[in-house]
């Protein structure tokens, strides 16, 4: 077994507990040797590793819950006994045996759950009819997704185009769900004049849903939804410093202004300094129209003056709070529903997003050190040398919708392209398969996504290939050249 595949079992905590339910032994999940509870982590770890390597198939992948179901129980099983009294146990967690942790728990309900499930939806009426059918069928069965009246096999490749066109819907204009943020990186907040209604806390029940499911079967979500609706979400306490995901530049003017009446401990000069400014308690705020709305914060807030910036903050963001938590706590509940809150709260808002989003930029060299080739072609193929050339030269937005193309999700895995990986959870490398040119047809590239492969004719010049390239990288193409 390569070590590659191998992820700490335990990080364990050198710490007394008086509670009598303590565990002071700790079995290895193989052999059902006993440790004692201060037993070095390194010591435990390489144990069951050796383990591993005598009784397991050398195909186990911690990582990819998928294979060897039995073992991963196994382990799951000694994880949750283990870390039921020691609660804190997961603060030095790597991310890598957070998700290992949250899987296994998804792992053990799939074992109750072993058939899978297709779903017929219809493209014209996509989130009516998910919202009609997603609620009633088993979370816990690994999802098919056809689309009717299309002949296709969903191998993974057509449940992303799924997630991607599901959120497009809930992300778009038409339901005016969410907003792009005041700030430099682009992400997505609800809208803060969002009536509450019936409509718009089942759209967000949907995506508590969706989020969970994404999670389950190894899916990126392509809307990047803001850090302050993650932080939310994990009931992670909001402070000053969460206020620059929502508008950047009042941020900036608060900190700078923060910071000045710090420096000076005259508290007099600092009140005569706020009169000065006349800042009243009251904040504006966009729609989805790009219209500005005024706030007040306390009652007549418009005609009084801060005198207490401090003051001003938190009520600055008690208002974002109240705005935002009945539609949260729509997304929180229904998450929690399929993924128990007590594995979650393992994650921070950080982790939680690079889960479900992956990583935001993709390096052109990084893809290219993945990539395995199919037919003729090989890293020194004359197509192939052009083909990464003109890669080099795209735009991070052509960049995402070629890989969108090609795998059916537009951000890279957490683990970067290593870390591709199929529908079901085994590791599947970007390819670039060899296609004869024909010079009678017009040649396009073709994407086969529950695979991570292209077909790549054997252009006969670098423009022409270049073409094909950018007709793909230009646009966000799904369901066309696609299987």
């Amino acid at each position: 077994m390569g070590n590659h595949h191998l992820k700490p079992i335990l990080s364990l905590k050198k710490k007394k507990n008086k509670n009598p339910n303590y565990i002071n032994e700790i079995p290895c999940p193989v052999c059902n040797k006993k440790f004692k509870e201060d037993v070095n982590p390194d010591l435990f770890n390489n144990h069951v590793k050796e383990c591993i390597s005598k009784d397991i198939p050398k195909s186990c992948d911690l990582y990819s819950p998928s294979q060897d179901i039995i073992f991963n129980k196994q382990i799951f099983e000694n994880i949750i006994e283990y870390n039921k009294y020691n609660p804190n146990n997961y603060i030095d967690m790597r991310i890598e045996d957070k998700i290992n942790e949250i899987k296994m728990c998804i792992i053990k309900k799939k074992l109750e759950n072993e058939n899978t499930i297709r779903i017929v939806l219809n493209r014209d009426y996509l989130l009516k009819d998910s919202i009609q059918k997603l609620f009633n069928v088993n979370f816990y069965q690994d999802w098919k997704i056809n689309f009717f009246g299309e002949l296709s096999i969903d191998s993974g490749g057509i449940i992303r185009e799924f997630f991607t066109n599901i959120f497009q819907i809930l992300e778009g204009n038409d339901l005016k769900l969410f907003i792009k943020s005041e700030n430099s990186e682009i992400s997505y907040i609800l809208n803060p004049f969002l009536l509450p209604n019936k409509e718009n806390l089942t759209y967000c029940k949907l995506i508590g849903l969706l989020m969970a499911k994404a999670i389950a079967q190894n899916i990126t979500i392509n809307i990047c939804f803001n850090k302050l609706m993650y932080k939310m979400i994990l009931i992670e306490k909001i402070n000053f410093e969460d206020l620059i995901f929502i508008d950047s530049q009042l941020y900036k003017s608060l900190k700078n202004l923060k910071e000045n009446l710090e420096l000076n401990n005259d508290n007099d000069n600092n009140f005569n300094l706020l009169n000065d400014l006349d800042i009243n308690y009251i904040i504006e705020m966009k729609d989805c129209f790009n219209q500005i709305h005024s706030l007040e914060l306390i009652e007549n807030g418009k005609n009084i003056t801060v005198t207490n910036l401090d003051d001003f903050i938190k009520k600055r963001i008690d208002l974002l709070i109240g705005i935002y938590e009945p539609f949260i706590k729509q997304i929180r509940d229904n998450f929690y529903k399929y993924i128990p809150k007590d594995k979650i709260k393992i994650l921070n808002s950080n982790e939680l997003e690079l889960i479900l989003n992956g990583r935001p930029f993709i390096d052109v060299e990084e893809w290219k050190s993945y990539t395995e080739y199919k037919g003729i072609y090989n890293e020194n193929h004359y197509v192939i040398k052009w083909f990464w050339e003109i890669l080099s030269e795209l735009s991070q937005k052509e960049l995402s919708n070629l890989l969108l193309f090609s795998t059916g999700s537009s951000r890279v895995p957490l683990g970067g392209f290593a870390d591709l990986e199929s529908n079901g959870g085994f590791l599947s490398k970007f390819t670039i398969e060899y296609i004869e040119y024909n010079k009678n047809i017009k040649n396009f590239i073709k994407a086969h996504t529950c695979f991570n492969r292209i077909d790549l004719p054997c252009y006969i010049n670098k423009k022409e290939l270049e073409c094909a390239i950018k007709f793909v990288a230009e646009n966000q193409i799904l369901g066309f050249g696609m299987e």
